[in-house]
């Protein structure tokens, strides 16, 4: 027992490490995210033409991260941690997706090309000539994201393989620096064509800054194509499952800005806006702990190691909970003062603070499921399995759709993110039954007490934020910064072993 806790430590220690490496990247892209709405927004304001550059935009965003770069890691990582000790083979089959990649895309961006003035109307019916005619041109200058974020998610896949992490991370700041860069220098000379210059030259640049990492990890590309190759079926095989999980949340989310659509005036916005803030610590503790996991457990899984696999499983777990538990008490207790810090100011009055935070509040509940269930995804998927997670999303989808439907009439845009969080639970049950059922997986002693632990710890934060709103006065920022402080202290005690092995580390 003692062996399999030290194990367990040795795992954890070793996914924060790894994942730290996101964590801290995410720290600067997200706010230089920000910045670079803060600038489009100073420039262009909410006019016609911005509208039809988000509208442009989305489109060929849409159908790379579904059709393209969405499924991607959900098939390559675990096909091409089979070769992760033959450097030639290795180098064999990324040249291989890249070059098929290049063809597909290359085949759509034709066609889109020659299609961009009937995808204008489609994607712009409402708006008037001129402006369609403006859509058209950005939708034909940011044509090119499709084939470069489909590339970038390859190199992507097989970095992570090599447990890299940190250059396809960095390549959102890069994107970010050369939208404003060509924001700010291009706008008077091109206008909001500018915006389109920059979301092409930055995702052209993406991918440059990807190449002297695979060639330190003797990743080489060759121009050959081979289709033969066993990877392929194999990647043949597990793509369309892949296809269909890595969409769940994407048409989730438009399902319920559709429904949304019959809410009153301002509901869908704050629905966006909620979820802005909701899914920042995901963004930081999720993302990093699922991405570090999946190319383990892909690896592991070749290797027929499965004692590795269960212990990097309940590591992940144990992560989620102790970084989640307290980020969702967070949400719930402070969200209206993160949203007034955030928003309230200009055009964005209380009314709209309230309903956002009703929003954020819906989401909110489900943030550890949903991060749960993504991460069963993964292993899923690690296991060469993507048939299971998209046959349960298929499934959520319906589920959503009616609880939405019916939460929405009483509850309005709280209702919509409420079903989000019912879905998400219901994702991870069924999943995590599947899992048990298939593998003989079971959380260890460890585990279990560290989730009761964070419980508990979470239990005595609520209690203290409940306290710090009545007692700490109407400031703000002090109230954000004890909330902050308060939950770190206290976590902090109640799993100061885990921090201290880490700082030895």
């Amino acid at each position: 027992m003692k062996v399999e806790s030290q194990s367990s430590v040795r795992s954890i220690t070793d996914i924060i490490q790894k994942g730290s490496v996101i964590t801290l990247i995410t720290l600067v892209s997200r706010p230089l995210g920000y910045v670079r709405e803060a600038i489009q927004a100073y420039l262009f304001g909410a006019t016609l033409l911005v509208d039809a550059f988000i509208v442009a935009f989305n489109f060929p965003e849409l159908i790379q991260t579904l059709f393209f770069s969405g499924a991607t890691s959900a098939f390559l990582i675990p096909v091409c941690s089979r070769y992760l000790h033959d450097d030639k083979e290795y180098s064999e089959i990324y040249s291989t997706f890249i070059n098929l990649s290049l063809i597909i895309t290359l085949i759509v961006s034709i066609i889109f090309f020659v299609l961009s003035g009937i995808i204008a109307e489609l994607i712009g019916p409402g708006f008037n000539p001129e402006t369609k005619k403006v859509t058209q041109f950005l939708f034909v200058i940011m044509i090119p994201v499709i084939s470069l974020h489909t590339l970038l998610s390859i190199m992507k896949a097989f970095l992570n393989a090599k447990e890299h992490f940190a250059a396809p991370e960095m390549s959102g700041i890069i994107w970010n620096l050369a939208f404003i860069f060509a924001a700010i220098m291009l706008s008077k000379k091109f206008g909001i064509y500018s915006l389109a210059i920059g979301v092409t030259v930055g995702s052209f640049l993406q991918i440059l800054i990807q190449f002297p990492y695979l060639k330190k990890f003797h990743i080489r590309y060759k121009p050959k194509l081979s289709l033969d190759h066993p990877a392929i079926k194999e990647a043949k095989n597990l793509f369309t499952g892949a296809l269909i999980a890595t969409s769940i949340v994407p048409i989730n989310s438009f399902v319920g800005r559709v429904l949304g659509s019959y809410l009153p005036h301002g509901e869908v916005a704050a629905l966006s806006y909620a979820f802005r803030i909701f899914i920042l610590p995901f963004s930081l503790f999720a993302v990093p702990v699922y991405t570090v996991m999946f190319s383990k457990i892909s690896r592991f899984y070749h290797d027929n190691d499965w004692k590795r696999i269960f212990i990097n499983t309940d590591s992940s777990i144990i992560l989620l909970c102790i970084t989640l538990i307290p980020s969702t008490i967070l949400l719930c207790s402070m969200g209206d003062v993160a949203v007034k810090i955030l928003y309230e100011r200009g055009a964005f009055t209380p009314h709209d603070t309230l309903i956002t935070n009703r929003a954020l509040f819906g989401y909110s509940i489900g943030l550890l499921f949903y991060a749960l269930s993504i991460s069963l995804v993964r292993i899923f998927n690690a296991f060469h399995d993507t048939k299971t997670p998209a046959i349960v999303g298929i499934t959520s989808i319906v589920i959503n759709a009616i609880l939405a439907s019916f939460l929405m009439v009483p509850l309005k845009n709280f209702g919509i993110a409420l079903a989000t969080s019912i879905v998400s639970f219901y994702n991870f049950v069924v999943l995590f039954i599947i899992l048990k059922k298939k593998t003989h997986y079971r959380l260890m002693r460890r585990t279990i007490r560290d989730i009761i632990k964070s419980i508990i710890a979470g239990i005595i934060l609520l209690g203290i934020l409940f306290l710090l709103r009545l007692y700490a006065g109407s400031n703000l920022y002090i109230i954000c910064f004890l909330s902050l402080f308060f939950t770190l202290a206290i976590y902090g005690i109640f799993f100061k072993d885990y921090y201290l092995t880490y700082l030895k580390r």
